[in-house]
């Protein structure tokens, strides 16, 4: 996973200007929602986590990047859950979870349950890592940019 090999400093910075409180409070309690609501049907929930390969103990951050990033979990979850919105989860936002769980751990150093198996998964998070990656580069080179006046 390309997202992990960023350094503290970027994400750090990225953190401060791009994840604002707001953004990921809202983020974090969608995922909590969405959570809640899918572990109402015990027999979906436990489907899902078999699919993605859950370990017993996992934030739900990182279990929503994993559910999230598998096809067959996102069909499943919007056919069951009459979601009115497109087959797919907003990969910017499933990026910058991600870089907020990379955040926490490297920067912060808080201890995730599943951090290990979100860095092993490779079912379909490649997408949502080149996004969070590629999303860390474009703030540096923003970063780096002075204004010249003629």
């Amino acid at each position: 996973m390309n997202t992990f090999h960023i350094k503290e400093p970027i994400l750090e910075g990225y953190k401060n200007t791009k994840l604002t409180e707001e953004r990921m409070d809202l983020l974090t309690t969608q995922v909590n929602e969405q959570l809640d609501e899918i572990s109402q049907n015990k027999e979906i929930y436990d489907a899902f986590l078999k699919k993605v390969n859950a370990p017993e103990k996992i934030d739900k951050i990182i279990l929503w990047i994993l559910l999230m990033s598998n096809e067959d979990v996102v069909e499943e979850y919007i056919s069951e859950f009459g979601k009115n919105f497109r087959e797919i989860i907003p990969v910017g936002d499933l990026a910058d979870l991600l870089l907020y769980t990379v955040y926490l751990k490297k920067v912060e150093n808080i201890e995730l349950e599943g951090i290990d198996c979100l860095l092993e998964y490779k079912e379909g998070l490649d997408e949502v890592d080149q996004f969070a990656f590629t999303n860390a580069l474009l703030y540096v080179q923003k970063s780096k940019e002075v204004q010249i006046e003629f």
